[in-house]
């Protein structure tokens, strides 16, 4: 005999949606940065690494970054001048949005914060899609550096290879990539095995705010 319905029990308390109660926090953490600093600058990454960013963090303790979530912080800060959370930060919000960018708060001048950035500026492997920086190619014959049970992956990645006597071998003259080109996934792999990195992970500063006076830096601009 099935069940009756009336039977069934049902939770009359409900949970609270988390999801809100966060972006409204985050709100509040910046709101209560551009009263506790004196100045913001947001900053663009290129070939962002987590790795990097923690190390300008680790170099400025005593500031304080975010990076992502940009659309719920330009709310913050106030997208229009009508919205804005004090003069001027409607022009802050404007240069956060689009691209990877992150916003900084901090007493530091723009010269420490910026020689903070050269400083943390390290080589990278590149990511597919990035532009090769030169060109990479391979002669045939013994590839030394590869143990013979990678010889499977490189011919998965498209290298023409074989085991010879338990030492993996190119058998032709391959092209990696040439200079310019985008790059595959399959290449970015490629020279990641290689060791080569063609890329650099690099911050950028592109405007700051103090005190209600807002300046964009010229080299944002022509780009």
């Amino acid at each position: 005999m099935p069940k009756s319905k009336r039977e069934q029990k049902v939770t009359l308390s409900r949970t609270a949606k988390k999801g809100r109660d966060r972006k409204g926090a985050i709100m509040d953490e910046v709101r209560s940065a551009i009263d506790q600093y004196k100045n913001i600058f947001v900053f663009k990454a290129d070939n962002m690494r987590n790795s990097g960013l923690k190390d300008v963090r680790a170099r400025l303790k005593s500031s304080r970054i975010f990076f992502g979530r940009n659309k719920l912080i330009a709310a913050a800060l106030g997208r229009t001048p009508e919205a804005e959370y004090r003069d001027a930060l409607s022009q802050v919000a404007e240069h956060l949005l689009g691209g990877e960018a992150g916003l900084m708060f901090t007493d530091e001048s723009r010269d420490a914060v910026q020689q903070c950035f050269d400083d943390c500026q390290v080589s990278e492997f590149a990511r597919a899609g990035a532009e090769a920086t030169h060109e990479v190619a391979l002669e045939a014959g013994p590839l030394v550096n590869f143990p013979h049970s990678m010889e499977p992956y490189l011919r998965k990645l498209g290298m023409p290879t074989k085991l010879s006597t338990g030492v993996v071998t190119l058998l032709g003259d391959y092209q990696v990539c040439r200079e310019g080109e985008e790059l595959s996934s399959d290449q970015a792999k490629v020279l990641q095995l290689l060791g080569i990195k063609m890329a650099t992970f690099e911050l950028t500063l592109c405007c700051q705010w103090c005190n209600g006076e807002f300046e964009a830096f010229e080299e944002v601009e022509e780009q």
